[in-house]
């Protein structure tokens, strides 16, 4: 009795001690990833894990009318959604200059604050209003189309601007990249030569979670000692996909396989000949496409990239801005240093670009 009374009193102590480190981690910003237990949120902020959704045809949205916190170390921010679940002030829906903005992370404004996305200066640069359609968690071609047709279209616009990331819109909906995942969110199938078809896979469950994930969910909602456990679950995933990465010079922009291309293409033609109004495609470069194109400077042999250039010269409804032929001098500054996404640099420096092609 007295060895099982023992064992207890060291882990209660133990239990104090990791979370007083853990606590004074997070004032600190010591921690990669930092995270508040939901017991000391202020009742008008959701955890985050509850903010974004997966229960709409085109998968990942927001909860609607509600706020939440991402701290990182290089960022801590305010993701907030309207009554559309866009993340977005409430819409202005009087306004004759309507943009619909569609994309994935680098849309929605991922690390960053309203204040400093691309959408909220492209907004004090021009006299449009932007509606932001953008959403993180692997959303790609497929969605853009189903979130345009299903919802964004209905709202009164005259233009529509398309954030395309190579990166990883190519696989997103490729379901061979995703078989096994319960995730509720569409992929595309090929039914014939440029004909393709869009499912959400029978066993899939809206806002799915592994009992793995219940389980860190229920201990982040009481203890700071849980930001010990997500940083090492963090490193431990960097690890992992280290160790899987075979080409440290692989570049999705210029050497994703050219099926992957040619279903994404279809997709993004579907907004482009169904809307009725002027698109424009963004694309992003990382900074290794960065890097590629300055030595090799090949992207002419790319085919999504002619497919787009050629579009642009023949449909006087359609521009292709390729943010690769922009790069900044201050290049190591539109990133964010602990992510990879836009900083609030590189959010003003496209929009800069961006807001010279709405004329």
């Amino acid at each position: 009795m007295n060895n099982i009374k023992k064992i207890i009193i060291i882990f209660f102590y133990t239990l104090i001690l990791l979370e007083i480190i853990s606590y004074i981690s997070y004032k600190l910003n010591l921690l990669e990833i930092s995270h508040k237990p939901n017991i000391y949120m202020s009742k008008d902020f959701i955890p985050i894990h509850n903010w974004w959704t997966e229960e709409n045809k085109w998968g990942p949205w927001h909860k609607i009318n509600s706020k939440t916190i991402q701290k990182k170390s290089c960022y801590d921010v305010i993701y907030e959604s309207n009554e559309f679940g866009a993340r977005d002030k409430k819409f202005n829906l009087s306004s004759p200059n309507n943009i619909i903005l569609i994309g994935d992370s680098f849309a929605e404004g991922y690390g960053v604050n309203y204040n400093n996305t691309s959408q909220k200066y492209i907004e004090e640069l021009t006299n449009y209003n932007v509606l932001n359609f953008g959403v993180s968690k692997n959303f790609g071609p497929v969605q853009y189309h189903i979130i345009y047709d299903e919802l964004a279209k209905n709202f009164k616009h005259n233009k529509v601007l398309i954030y395309f990331l190579p990166n990883n819109d190519f696989g997103d909906n490729d379901y061979s990249n995703w078989q096994g995942s319960k995730r509720y969110r569409p992929y595309y199938n090929k039914i014939d030569a440029n004909k393709y078809n869009t499912f959400i896979p029978s066993d899939s469950i809206k806002n799915y979670s592994s009992l793995t994930k219940k389980i860190k969910r229920k201990l982040s909602n009481y203890f700071w000692s849980s930001n010990l456990f997500i940083n090492l679950n963090y490193q431990y995933k960097i690890y992992r996909s280290s160790k899987k990465i075979q080409n440290n010079e692989f570049s999705a922009y210029f050497n994703t396989n050219e099926e992957q291309q040619k279903a994404a293409i279809h997709f993004i033609d579907k907004i482009i000949n169904t809307s009725n109004v002027e698109v424009i495609l963004v694309s992003i470069p990382r900074l290794i496409d960065f890097k590629i194109y300055e030595n090799n400077k090949y992207i002419n042999n790319t085919y999504w990239n002619n497919y787009y250039v050629n579009e642009a010269l023949i449909n006087k409804n359609f521009k292709f801005i390729d943010l690769l032929k922009f790069k900044p001098t201050n290049i190591n500054e539109i990133y964010l240093s602990c992510d990879g996404h836009w900083s609030p640099e590189g959010n003003l420096w496209a929009a800069k670009i961006i807001s010279k092609f709405l004329d």
